[in-house]
């Protein structure tokens, strides 16, 4: 059987700075029709970087869950062809006074692809070092920027304080390099 749907029809119902909505109606595979919500969404970064083996980490409210989060350096992606590299370089120095002379890409995924089609690219920092000219934040940003440990970090996900799908990517990653170099030693 072919899962795949037919677009019939894509009405937008909203255009944001962020993002766009749209209803789209499609032919289902049993020839059924159903309604689809879809955000479209330009893309994010993000930053898994260190200092002296901690993790570093950015601290917000964030208003859709009414709570404080731990996350990593992240970002949106500006609208038309972007260098991802730059718009991460760019995040992290926005966001934690850090820069980096050259970031390693990591892995892409879909952040939450049935309702929207946000693609997130996670980059590795291998290399902090301080800012010279820091970036302002965004004028509705307020961070507090965070080291923690390897411990540290297992129990601020124990306590939920870790609890975004893009932070919690990095942390495996982070655990698949510890094990590599555990096993290396």
């Amino acid at each position: 059987m072919n899962l795949k749907e037919e677009l019939l029809n894509n009405k937008r119902l909203f255009t944001g700075k962020i993002f766009n909505l749209d209803i789209e109606e499609v032919r289902l595979p049993n020839g059924q029709t159903a309604q689809r919500e879809i955000v479209h969404h330009h893309g994010a970064v993000a930053v898994m970087a260190f200092v002296n083996d901690c993790l570093l980490l950015v601290e917000q409210w964030r208003e859709p869950i009414q709570r404080l989060t731990l996350e990593i350096p992240a970002g949106k992606v500006e609208p038309g062809p972007q260098n991802l590299e730059d718009e991460a370089l760019r995040e992290l120095n926005e966001e934690t006074g850090y820069q980096c002379p050259t970031l390693e890409r990591i892995t892409g995924f879909y952040s939450t692809p049935g309702f929207t089609d946000e693609y997130l690219t996670l980059f590795y920092a291998p290399h902090l070092e301080p800012v010279t000219h820091k970036r302002p934040l965004d004028e509705d940003e307020f961070l507090k920027v965070h080291l923690l440990t390897y411990q540290q970090v297992q129990e601020k996900i124990q306590t939920g304080e870790i609890c975004d799908a893009k932070t919690l990517m990095a942390i495996l990653v982070w655990e698949k390099l510890r094990l590599k170099e555990h096993y290396h030693e």
